[in-house]
Protein backbone atom coordinates (compact mmCIF):
# COMPACT_ATOMS: atom_id res chain seq x y z
CA UNK A 1 0.00 0.00 0.00
CA UNK A 2 1.39 3.41 -1.00
CA UNK A 3 1.68 5.87 1.87
CA UNK A 4 0.91 9.52 1.15
CA UNK A 5 2.07 12.18 3.60
CA UNK A 6 -0.25 15.12 3.13
CA UNK A 7 1.20 18.45 4.30
CA UNK A 8 -1.14 21.29 5.26
CA UNK A 9 -0.23 24.52 7.04
CA UNK A 10 -3.50 24.99 8.90
CA UNK A 11 -5.36 23.11 11.64
CA UNK A 12 -7.51 21.11 9.19
CA UNK A 13 -10.89 22.14 10.54
CA UNK A 14 -12.76 23.19 7.39
CA UNK A 15 -10.43 22.56 4.44
CA UNK A 16 -12.89 20.82 2.17
CA UNK A 17 -10.53 20.38 -0.78
CA UNK A 18 -7.90 18.62 1.33
CA UNK A 19 -10.60 16.38 2.82
CA UNK A 20 -11.96 15.42 -0.62
CA UNK A 21 -8.54 14.63 -2.04
CA UNK A 22 -7.44 12.64 1.01
CA UNK A 23 -10.72 10.74 1.12
CA UNK A 24 -10.42 9.87 -2.58
CA UNK A 25 -6.93 8.50 -2.03
CA UNK A 26 -7.98 6.45 1.02
CA UNK A 27 -10.98 5.03 -0.83
CA UNK A 28 -8.70 3.92 -3.64
CA UNK A 29 -6.18 1.99 -1.60
CA UNK A 30 -3.71 4.64 -0.40
CA UNK A 31 -2.72 5.16 3.20
CA UNK A 32 -2.87 8.87 4.03
CA UNK A 33 -1.26 10.65 6.98
CA UNK A 34 -2.24 14.30 7.11
CA UNK A 35 0.20 16.57 8.94
CA UNK A 36 -1.45 19.83 10.01
CA UNK A 37 -0.70 22.60 12.50
CA UNK A 38 -1.97 22.72 16.08
CA UNK A 39 -2.80 26.34 16.79
CA UNK A 40 -6.17 25.53 18.39
CA UNK A 41 -5.16 23.47 21.41
CA UNK A 42 -8.71 22.20 21.94
CA UNK A 43 -8.29 20.08 18.80
CA UNK A 44 -6.87 16.57 19.30
CA UNK A 45 -3.21 16.11 18.46
CA UNK A 46 -4.08 12.89 16.67
CA UNK A 47 -7.31 11.91 15.01
CA UNK A 48 -8.75 9.67 12.32
CA UNK A 49 -11.21 11.38 9.98
CA UNK A 50 -12.87 9.20 7.33
CA UNK A 51 -9.90 6.85 7.31
CA UNK A 52 -7.36 9.71 7.17
CA UNK A 53 -4.77 9.73 9.95
CA UNK A 54 -4.47 13.33 11.15
CA UNK A 55 -1.48 14.48 13.19
CA UNK A 56 -1.34 18.09 14.34
CA UNK A 57 2.11 19.59 14.92
CA UNK A 58 2.85 22.10 17.67
CA UNK A 59 4.18 25.19 15.89
CA UNK A 60 4.27 27.47 18.93
CA UNK A 61 1.70 29.15 21.13
CA UNK A 62 2.17 32.56 19.52
CA UNK A 63 1.14 33.14 15.92
CA UNK A 64 4.31 34.45 14.32
CA UNK A 65 4.45 33.13 10.77
CA UNK A 66 8.22 32.80 10.25
CA UNK A 67 8.68 30.92 13.52
CA UNK A 68 5.56 28.81 13.00
CA UNK A 69 6.69 27.79 9.53
CA UNK A 70 10.22 26.89 10.62
CA UNK A 71 8.93 24.69 13.45
CA UNK A 72 6.47 23.00 11.07
CA UNK A 73 9.16 22.36 8.45
CA UNK A 74 11.80 21.08 10.89
CA UNK A 75 9.35 18.63 12.49
CA UNK A 76 8.44 17.16 9.11
CA UNK A 77 12.04 16.86 7.92
CA UNK A 78 13.13 15.14 11.16
CA UNK A 79 10.15 12.80 11.56
CA UNK A 80 9.19 11.99 7.98
CA UNK A 81 12.37 12.12 5.92
CA UNK A 82 11.92 8.48 4.91
CA UNK A 83 8.49 9.18 3.40
CA UNK A 84 7.73 8.07 -0.16
CA UNK A 85 5.03 10.45 -1.41
CA UNK A 86 4.48 14.01 -0.19
CA UNK A 87 1.32 15.88 -1.16
CA UNK A 88 2.04 19.58 -0.53
CA UNK A 89 -0.99 21.84 -0.16
CA UNK A 90 0.05 25.37 -1.06
CA UNK A 91 3.49 26.96 -1.14
CA UNK A 92 3.92 26.91 2.66
CA UNK A 93 3.94 23.10 2.60
CA UNK A 94 6.45 22.64 -0.22
CA UNK A 95 9.86 23.39 1.45
CA UNK A 96 10.12 20.33 3.78
CA UNK A 97 9.26 17.92 0.96
CA UNK A 98 11.79 19.65 -1.28
CA UNK A 99 14.57 19.37 1.35
CA UNK A 100 13.72 15.73 2.05
CA UNK A 101 13.98 14.87 -1.63
CA UNK A 102 17.17 16.84 -2.20
CA UNK A 103 19.05 15.78 0.94
CA UNK A 104 17.61 12.63 2.53
CA UNK A 105 15.56 10.64 0.06
CA UNK A 106 16.12 11.18 -3.64
CA UNK A 107 13.39 8.62 -4.48
CA UNK A 108 10.67 10.60 -2.71
CA UNK A 109 7.81 11.79 -4.89
CA UNK A 110 6.32 15.28 -4.56
CA UNK A 111 2.85 16.40 -5.61
CA UNK A 112 2.57 20.19 -5.40
CA UNK A 113 -1.10 21.17 -5.07
CA UNK A 114 -1.57 24.91 -5.72
CA UNK A 115 -4.94 25.92 -4.29
CA UNK A 116 -4.55 29.28 -6.03
CA UNK A 117 -1.94 31.21 -8.00
CA UNK A 118 0.30 31.06 -4.96
CA UNK A 119 2.52 34.11 -5.45
CA UNK A 120 -0.23 36.30 -6.95
CA UNK A 121 -2.59 36.01 -3.99
CA UNK A 122 -3.89 39.06 -2.14
CA UNK A 123 -1.68 38.32 0.90
CA UNK A 124 1.22 39.77 -1.13
CA UNK A 125 -0.51 43.06 -1.98
CA UNK A 126 1.72 45.91 -0.87
CA UNK A 127 4.54 43.48 0.03
CA UNK A 128 6.76 43.46 -3.08
CA UNK A 129 9.87 42.14 -1.31
CA UNK A 130 8.04 39.22 0.33
CA UNK A 131 6.28 38.48 -2.95
CA UNK A 132 9.60 38.40 -4.82
CA UNK A 133 11.07 36.04 -2.25
CA UNK A 134 8.03 33.75 -2.54
CA UNK A 135 8.40 33.70 -6.33
CA UNK A 136 12.10 32.84 -6.01
CA UNK A 137 11.37 29.98 -3.59
CA UNK A 138 8.58 28.61 -5.75
CA UNK A 139 10.72 28.77 -8.90
CA UNK A 140 13.55 26.98 -7.11
CA UNK A 141 11.41 24.20 -5.65
CA UNK A 142 8.73 23.53 -8.26
CA UNK A 143 11.17 21.71 -10.52
CA UNK A 144 11.54 19.00 -7.86
CA UNK A 145 7.82 18.23 -7.99
CA UNK A 146 6.84 15.08 -9.84
CA UNK A 147 3.38 16.52 -10.48
CA UNK A 148 1.78 19.94 -10.06
CA UNK A 149 -1.96 20.50 -9.56
CA UNK A 150 -3.85 23.76 -10.06
CA UNK A 151 -7.46 24.85 -9.68
CA UNK A 152 -8.18 26.66 -12.96
CA UNK A 153 -7.01 26.28 -16.54
CA UNK A 154 -5.72 29.86 -16.60
CA UNK A 155 -3.56 29.27 -13.52
CA UNK A 156 -2.26 26.04 -15.08
CA UNK A 157 -1.20 27.92 -18.21
CA UNK A 158 0.40 30.68 -16.14
CA UNK A 159 2.45 28.16 -14.14
CA UNK A 160 3.59 26.37 -17.28
CA UNK A 161 4.73 29.63 -18.85
CA UNK A 162 6.19 31.14 -15.69
CA UNK A 163 8.28 28.15 -14.64
CA UNK A 164 8.81 26.35 -17.95
CA UNK A 165 7.14 23.16 -16.70
CA UNK A 166 4.57 20.85 -18.32
CA UNK A 167 1.07 22.21 -17.90
CA UNK A 168 -0.12 21.19 -14.42
CA UNK A 169 -2.96 18.78 -13.81
CA UNK A 170 -6.31 20.52 -13.42
CA UNK A 171 -8.28 19.39 -10.37
CA UNK A 172 -11.12 21.83 -9.76
CA UNK A 173 -12.43 22.45 -6.27
CA UNK A 174 -15.94 21.14 -6.90
CA UNK A 175 -18.48 19.27 -4.77
CA UNK A 176 -19.49 15.63 -5.23
CA UNK A 177 -22.53 15.32 -7.46
CA UNK A 178 -25.86 14.52 -5.84
CA UNK A 179 -29.35 15.10 -7.14
CA UNK A 180 -30.52 18.08 -5.11
CA UNK A 181 -34.02 18.57 -3.78
CA UNK A 182 -35.31 22.09 -3.36
CA UNK A 183 -35.69 23.34 0.21
CA UNK A 184 -37.09 26.50 1.78
CA UNK A 185 -35.05 26.76 4.98
CA UNK A 186 -34.20 30.45 4.74
CA UNK A 187 -37.84 31.50 4.37
CA UNK A 188 -38.84 29.20 7.23
CA UNK A 189 -36.07 30.16 9.64
CA UNK A 190 -35.67 33.86 8.83
CA UNK A 191 -39.36 34.62 8.15
CA UNK A 192 -38.66 35.76 4.61
CA UNK A 193 -41.96 36.30 2.73
CA UNK A 194 -42.78 33.72 0.07
CA UNK A 195 -42.82 36.26 -2.75
CA UNK A 196 -39.23 37.37 -2.17
CA UNK A 197 -36.40 36.26 -4.50
CA UNK A 198 -33.44 35.13 -2.40
CA UNK A 199 -29.83 35.83 -3.41
CA UNK A 200 -27.26 33.89 -1.40
CA UNK A 201 -23.70 34.86 -0.54
CA UNK A 202 -21.86 32.18 1.40
CA UNK A 203 -18.26 31.81 2.51
CA UNK A 204 -15.59 33.43 4.61
CA UNK A 205 -15.77 37.11 5.52
CA UNK A 206 -12.50 38.07 3.85
CA UNK A 207 -11.43 41.36 2.23
CA UNK A 208 -11.72 41.28 -1.55
CA UNK A 209 -14.79 39.08 -1.69
CA UNK A 210 -17.18 41.93 -2.41
CA UNK A 211 -19.24 41.98 0.79
CA UNK A 212 -19.26 45.78 1.05
CA UNK A 213 -20.29 46.06 -2.58
CA UNK A 214 -23.20 43.69 -1.94
CA UNK A 215 -24.40 45.85 0.96
CA UNK A 216 -24.20 48.94 -1.22
CA UNK A 217 -25.99 47.16 -4.06
CA UNK A 218 -28.89 45.86 -1.97
CA UNK A 219 -29.33 49.23 -0.27
CA UNK A 220 -30.11 50.61 -3.74
CA UNK A 221 -32.24 47.61 -4.72
CA UNK A 222 -34.47 47.96 -1.67
CA UNK A 223 -36.35 50.71 -3.52
CA UNK A 224 -35.77 49.69 -7.13
CA UNK A 225 -36.74 46.01 -6.79
CA UNK A 226 -38.05 45.30 -3.28
CA UNK A 227 -38.71 41.66 -4.19
CA UNK A 228 -34.98 40.89 -4.09
CA UNK A 229 -33.37 39.97 -0.77
CA UNK A 230 -29.87 38.88 0.16
CA UNK A 231 -28.93 36.19 2.68
CA UNK A 232 -25.44 36.10 4.17
CA UNK A 233 -24.26 32.64 5.21
CA UNK A 234 -20.89 33.92 6.34
CA UNK A 235 -18.24 33.00 8.89
CA UNK A 236 -14.85 34.26 10.01
CA UNK A 237 -13.15 37.11 11.81
CA UNK A 238 -15.17 40.33 11.87
CA UNK A 239 -18.59 38.81 11.26
CA UNK A 240 -20.08 40.42 14.39
CA UNK A 241 -19.60 43.85 12.86
CA UNK A 242 -21.19 42.63 9.63
CA UNK A 243 -24.17 41.26 11.56
CA UNK A 244 -24.71 44.68 13.13
CA UNK A 245 -24.66 46.38 9.73
CA UNK A 246 -27.21 43.92 8.35
CA UNK A 247 -29.67 44.52 11.22
CA UNK A 248 -30.70 47.90 9.85
CA UNK A 249 -31.34 46.68 6.30
CA UNK A 250 -34.82 45.53 5.39
CA UNK A 251 -33.78 43.33 2.46
CA UNK A 252 -30.61 41.72 3.88
CA UNK A 253 -30.70 38.74 6.24
CA UNK A 254 -28.11 36.98 8.33
CA UNK A 255 -27.88 33.24 8.94
CA UNK A 256 -25.35 31.59 11.21
CA UNK A 257 -22.90 29.09 9.79
CA UNK A 258 -24.35 25.60 9.31
CA UNK A 259 -22.77 22.16 9.50
CA UNK A 260 -21.22 20.70 6.33
CA UNK A 261 -23.85 17.95 6.40
CA UNK A 262 -26.67 20.51 6.18
CA UNK A 263 -24.91 23.06 4.01
CA UNK A 264 -26.26 22.06 0.58
CA UNK A 265 -29.83 22.07 1.91
CA UNK A 266 -29.38 25.76 2.67
CA UNK A 267 -27.81 26.48 -0.72
CA UNK A 268 -30.81 24.78 -2.31
CA UNK A 269 -33.09 27.07 -0.27
CA UNK A 270 -32.04 30.19 -2.20
CA UNK A 271 -33.02 31.27 -5.72
CA UNK A 272 -29.75 32.77 -7.01
CA UNK A 273 -26.10 32.63 -5.98
CA UNK A 274 -24.07 35.83 -6.05
CA UNK A 275 -20.32 36.47 -5.78
CA UNK A 276 -18.87 39.87 -6.69
CA UNK A 277 -15.20 39.11 -6.02
CA UNK A 278 -12.96 42.13 -6.50
CA UNK A 279 -10.23 42.18 -9.14
CA UNK A 280 -7.49 43.18 -6.71
CA UNK A 281 -4.86 40.62 -7.73
CA UNK A 282 -4.08 38.25 -10.59
CA UNK A 283 -5.11 35.28 -8.47
CA UNK A 284 -8.66 36.65 -8.20
CA UNK A 285 -8.88 37.21 -11.96
CA UNK A 286 -7.88 33.60 -12.64
CA UNK A 287 -9.84 32.00 -9.80
CA UNK A 288 -12.69 29.53 -10.19
CA UNK A 289 -14.06 29.41 -6.62
CA UNK A 290 -15.77 26.36 -5.20
CA UNK A 291 -18.80 28.41 -4.09
CA UNK A 292 -19.78 28.89 -7.75
CA UNK A 293 -20.01 25.13 -8.21
CA UNK A 294 -21.91 24.81 -4.91
CA UNK A 295 -24.48 27.30 -6.19
CA UNK A 296 -24.83 25.44 -9.49
CA UNK A 297 -25.18 22.07 -7.73
CA UNK A 298 -27.89 23.60 -5.54
CA UNK A 299 -29.87 24.62 -8.63
CA UNK A 300 -29.02 28.32 -8.43
CA UNK A 301 -28.10 30.40 -11.47
CA UNK A 302 -25.30 32.79 -10.57
CA UNK A 303 -24.38 36.44 -10.73
CA UNK A 304 -20.60 36.81 -10.62
CA UNK A 305 -17.88 39.35 -11.29
CA UNK A 306 -16.64 39.49 -14.86
CA UNK A 307 -13.27 38.00 -13.93
CA UNK A 308 -11.59 35.80 -16.50
CA UNK A 309 -12.34 32.25 -15.33
CA UNK A 310 -15.75 32.91 -13.81
CA UNK A 311 -16.89 34.74 -16.95
CA UNK A 312 -15.71 31.87 -19.14
CA UNK A 313 -17.66 29.30 -17.10
CA UNK A 314 -20.84 31.36 -16.82
CA UNK A 315 -20.98 32.38 -20.48
CA UNK A 316 -19.86 29.09 -22.03
CA UNK A 317 -22.43 27.05 -20.11
CA UNK A 318 -25.13 29.74 -19.81
CA UNK A 319 -25.63 29.44 -16.06
CA UNK A 320 -26.08 33.11 -15.15
CA UNK A 321 -24.61 36.58 -15.56
CA UNK A 322 -21.05 37.88 -15.41
CA UNK A 323 -21.04 41.60 -14.60
CA UNK A 324 -18.64 44.41 -13.78
CA UNK A 325 -19.12 45.00 -10.02
CA UNK A 326 -17.42 48.38 -10.26
CA UNK A 327 -20.18 49.66 -12.53
CA UNK A 328 -22.78 49.74 -9.79
CA UNK A 329 -25.50 51.36 -11.88
CA UNK A 330 -25.31 48.66 -14.57
CA UNK A 331 -25.47 45.95 -11.87
CA UNK A 332 -28.53 47.57 -10.32
CA UNK A 333 -30.12 47.86 -13.74
CA UNK A 334 -29.61 44.15 -14.39
CA UNK A 335 -30.88 43.01 -11.01
CA UNK A 336 -33.86 45.33 -10.81
CA UNK A 337 -35.26 43.52 -13.84
CA UNK A 338 -35.11 40.08 -12.22
CA UNK A 339 -38.42 38.47 -11.36
CA UNK A 340 -39.80 34.99 -10.62
CA UNK A 341 -39.33 33.89 -14.24
CA UNK A 342 -35.81 35.23 -14.85
CA UNK A 343 -34.00 32.06 -13.80
CA UNK A 344 -35.92 29.82 -16.19
CA UNK A 345 -33.52 30.37 -19.11
CA UNK A 346 -30.65 29.00 -16.99
CA UNK A 347 -32.28 26.22 -14.97
CA UNK A 348 -31.96 23.41 -17.52
CA UNK A 349 -28.22 24.02 -17.82
CA UNK A 350 -27.40 23.72 -14.13
CA UNK A 351 -27.56 19.98 -13.54
CA UNK A 352 -25.47 19.04 -16.63
CA UNK A 353 -22.79 21.50 -15.50
CA UNK A 354 -22.89 20.12 -11.94
CA UNK A 355 -22.32 16.62 -13.34
CA UNK A 356 -19.61 17.67 -15.78
CA UNK A 357 -17.55 19.41 -13.11
CA UNK A 358 -18.39 17.14 -10.16
CA UNK A 359 -15.78 15.92 -7.71
CA UNK A 360 -16.21 12.43 -9.18
CA UNK A 361 -14.76 13.80 -12.44
CA UNK A 362 -11.96 15.66 -10.65
CA UNK A 363 -11.10 12.54 -8.69
CA UNK A 364 -10.34 10.70 -11.94
CA UNK A 365 -7.60 13.23 -12.72
CA UNK A 366 -6.17 12.96 -9.19
CA UNK A 367 -6.02 9.16 -9.29
CA UNK A 368 -4.51 9.11 -12.78
CA UNK A 369 -1.81 11.44 -11.52
CA UNK A 370 -1.04 9.18 -8.56
CA UNK A 371 -0.94 6.07 -10.74
CA UNK A 372 1.81 7.75 -12.78
CA UNK A 373 4.11 8.33 -9.78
Amino acid sequence: MKHVINLLFNDFTNDNRVLKESRSLVNNGYEVTLLATHFKKELPKEDVIEGIKVKRINVGRIKFLPLNLIRFWIHIVIKYRKGNIFHCNDLYALPPAYWIKKIFNKDAKIVYDCHEHETEAKIYLGKPIIKKLAQMFEKKMIGAADAVITVSSSIAKEYSKLYNIPEPYLVLNTPPYAKQKRYDLFREELSIPKDKIIFLFQGGYIPGRGVDRLLELFALLEKRNPKLVLVFLVYGEGVEELKERVKDMGNVYWHEKVSPLEYMKYVASADWGIYLMENICLNHDLALPNKIFDYILGGLPVVVSNLKEMTKLVNEYNVGYAIDPDNLESVVKLLEGIDENSKEKFVNNLEPVAKKFSWEEQEKVLLKLYESL
